[in-house]
């Protein structure tokens, strides 16, 4: 098949990227030919990302009409790209299949909870979005409108593509929530690359690991505040890693610093992602404290496959992965003694620990390898 990726950004920007050149190799190997679109390039890792193609091209150079002209394609394979009606008026009788990676399709705040609240939204798109300020929008420049009617255009326009695909039981049931139909809904957890890093011991001594942005809807906030009261149950501190970029950066510096923890609190900022795998292992539990629900948690599977447990909030698709009690522990949202009470259950047992680590590994390699991935895209790409 010839199959045209669909992106609005290029290069190696994020994990809707990753995904992109894990999913364009697995097809590439297995005898198709890949091309690949995009709005701009982000110019991170270009050259390599590009490798990955037959050819590539960006809607600033040509136009979407121009490349399908040129690669014929049997399918469009779309992910983060708004404007689907551009792809759909060339369809003819290609196939459309469009990978759904986050809340944005359903979400006009994108994020999928309350601004005020903080609870997560239960609501399909429309009404309750006014009702949540979900037109006002915090930018780069300030505070801008957008259109909400707009969004639920949008979103209807993207009943009409042949497939679906979703990482996780939440993320299916938000858009049958919306209105899709369940059968253009079909369940594909991501795969996650294992490092090339032989498997490491379980670390000697306890540490807590935290890897994504360092926004609001992270929960890093309650992250440190229920370190700060496992800090006070113990006799010798425990240092905490806290790896990642965001708007919240300089607030949870000041936040560790009023919780009088700073000393043992650890921020590395932005790490290479090949360079994540020594954090990882010389980490005894790593955390997903998320608010927001997160579409699925690629953090929590790549800590399995170094057989480290899990504590992680029991929102979006992280119950897909984190199974309570086996690989590591749910906890409430918003729950910094929750929180306390499970990170505690693991660093004053050891033997727990790595018992509860050494069943992520396996649940990973059994759900979510390359391999099995690769043979449900093209299974599915196939039959759309």
């Amino acid at each position: 098949m010839n199959i045209l990726f669909i992106n609005t950004t290029g290069g190696y920007f994020g994990g809707v990227e990753q995904n992109i050149a894990l999913s364009a190799q697995g097809l590439t190997d297995l005898g198709h030919r890949c091309f690949f679109v995009c709005r701009h390039n982000s110019g991170v890792g270009q050259e390599q990302f590009d490798t990955l193609f037959e050819q590539t091209w960006t809607l600033q150079a040509t136009t979407l009409r121009e490349v399908v002209e040129k690669v014929s394609p049997d399918i469009f394979y779309v992910h983060k790209f708004e404007g689907i009606g551009e792809i759909l008026a060339l369809k003819g009788e290609r196939r459309v299949i469009r990978m759904v990676h986050d809340h944005d399709l359903y979400c006009p705040r994108r994020h999928k909870y309350y601004t005020f609240s903080r609870k997560i939204c239960t609501h399909r798109c429309g009404l309750v979005c006014y009702a949540d300020l979900a037109f006002l929008q915090r930018g780069a420049k300030g505070i801008r409108f957008v259109s909400i009617r707009k969004k639920i255009v949008e979103m209807r326009r993207n009943r009409e593509v042949d497939a679906l695909l979703v990482g996780s039981r939440y993320m299916q049931g938000e858009l049958e929530r919306n209105g899709f139909a369940a059968e253009q809904i079909h369940l594909v957890p991501p795969c996650v690359e294992p490092f090339e890093k032989p498997l490491q011991p379980y670390p000697p001594k306890p540490s807590i690991l935290y890897v994504g942005q360092l926004i609001r809807g992270k929960g890093v906030d309650t992250l440190l505040e229920g370190y700060a009261r496992l800090m006070e149950k113990l006799d010798t501190p425990i240092e905490i890693h806290i790896v990642g970029k965001g708007n919240d950066e300089g607030s949870l510096h000041e936040y560790a610093h009023a919780l009088a923890c700073k000393d043992s609190v650890h921020f590395h900022g932005w790490v290479a992602h090949d360079d994540l795998v020594g954090l990882y292992d010389e980490s005894s539990v790593v955390v997903v404290p998320s608010r927001w629900p997160e579409p699925f948690g690629m953090v929590g599977v790549e800590a399995m496959l170094r057989a480290r447990p899990v504590v992680g909030t029991a929102v979006g698709g992280i119950p897909d992965w984190l199974e309570d009690g086996k690989n590591g522990y749910l906890v409430p949202p918003n729950d910094p003694q929750a929180l306390c009470d499970a990170l505690s259950a693991l660093v004053l047992d050891p033997h727990r620990a790595e018992q509860m680590g050494a069943m992520g590994k396996a649940l990973a390699q059994e759900k979510f390898s390359f391999e099995k991935y690769m043979k449900t895209l093209e299974h599915l790409m196939e039959r759309a």
